[in-house]
């Protein structure tokens, strides 16, 4: 069933959902180590619906995150599919095909889940991505003359499974990167970041009966 809304409460809820992924960039500034997030902003966090087409974006976020997020997010529903996906999962990936462009730029994906009767329905993802401090390979990137100099690169996989960080995956960007505490710290604050927008559209849900 289609629920309808009039414009005042259409507006509403499209405000809401701004100052969602707003609450998650104040959430990156304030809980990530590298000044490249927390002075330099250097990041982004975008809501997307459950097809991977984007909702809301933070208003002092990088164009080109902005641009390149959405289409991330599709990448990961392609590959991976909405069914290997749980509830408390975090995909992540420094594709540069499939993310930003650039391997030192980190995206993480969250599908947000919503109680639908007895089951959980895939209704939206939040998404984030941020330019880590160091992700290894040569000093001066941009000198680099391929791929393998450009530092460690992470297929599309998943973080965290069912609220389960990935410890494995986590030893291996520490010991591949220059700046291991910097690097996974603003890793995590854009896990945190994820998981607030999930809390916060589940919230919104509830209080106006969605997906029902």
């Amino acid at each position: 069933m289609t629920t309808r809304f009039d414009a005042i409460t259409l507006q509403v809820l499209w405000t809401r959902l701004i100052s969602v992924v707003d609450e998650a960039a104040k959430a990156i500034v304030r809980t990530s180590f590298s000044t490249l997030s927390n002075e330099a902003n250097d990041f982004a966090c975008v809501l997307t619906d459950a097809r991977g087409y984007a909702l809301a974006q933070n208003t002092g976020s990088i164009p080109s995150f902005i641009g390149t997020l959405p289409a991330t997010v599709r990448h990961f529903r392609r590959e991976l599919g909405p069914d290997a996906m749980r509830p408390g999962d975090v995909l992540i990936t420094n594709d540069p095909w499939k993310g930003t462009g650039h391997m030192s730029d980190v995206s993480l994906v969250r599908p947000i889940f919503h109680r639908v009767g007895d089951g959980d329905r895939l209704v939206a993802f939040s998404a984030t991505t941020s330019h880590m401090p160091d992700i290894g390979g040569r000093v001066r990137a941009i000198e680099a003359r391929e791929l393998f100099e450009e530092g460690l690169h992470i297929p599309l996989t998943k973080l965290i499974r069912a609220g389960q960080p990935d410890e494995t995956l986590i030893q291996l960007v520490r010991a591949n990167v220059r700046t291991p505490d910097q690097t996974m710290g603003d890793i995590r604050a854009q896990a945190s970041a994820n998981e607030l927008m999930e809390r916060r559209v589940q919230g919104l849900m509830t209080e106006y009966q969605l997906g029902r």
